[in-house]
């Protein structure tokens, strides 16, 4: 209902226009350009001896290897992202195994202090019997 009207067929789904929307993205994705495994070996390579190119290597780059310069730009911001998170995570698996380690040496240690105050409390026990027998 629009405005106090009631619906009639003529005006429509009120969706209608949602439904149209989506092929067009489903196109856009079939004009993507991919990159040839001997592109990717190439760039993957320069990309081991440095993470970001100046202006005048990336135009370079994209000549040598028929790619538009913003193609090779956004391949090295894209590929900087996923090293970042490959990097985090690894730091993240090592401190995780560093901190159950101390976790576990800390329970140990727990353990260990509990022991001792036992002891601890016995001898003086045992102290105080002689001292009063």
């Amino acid at each position: 209902m629009l405005d106090g009207e009631e619906y009639r067929e003529e005006m429509g789904e009120p969706f209608s226009s949602v439904v149209q929307v989506t092929p067009s993205k489903k196109k856009k994705n079939k004009n993507k350009r991919r990159f040839s495994d001997e592109q990717i070996k190439s760039l993957e390579l320069m990309f081991e001896s440095e993470t970001r190119l100046e202006p005048r290597k990336k135009l370079q780059v994209a000549k040598e290897l028929g790619l538009q310069p913003r193609q090779v730009a956004i391949w090295f911001q894209n590929k900087r992202a996923r090293w970042k998170s490959k990097q985090l995570e690894r730091d993240y698996t090592i401190l995780q195994a560093n901190y159950d380690h101390l976790a576990s040496k800390y329970e140990s240690l727990k353990r260990e202090k509990q022991a001792l105050l036992a002891q601890v409390l016995y001898y003086c026990y045992l102290i105080l019997i002689y001292l009063f027998a």
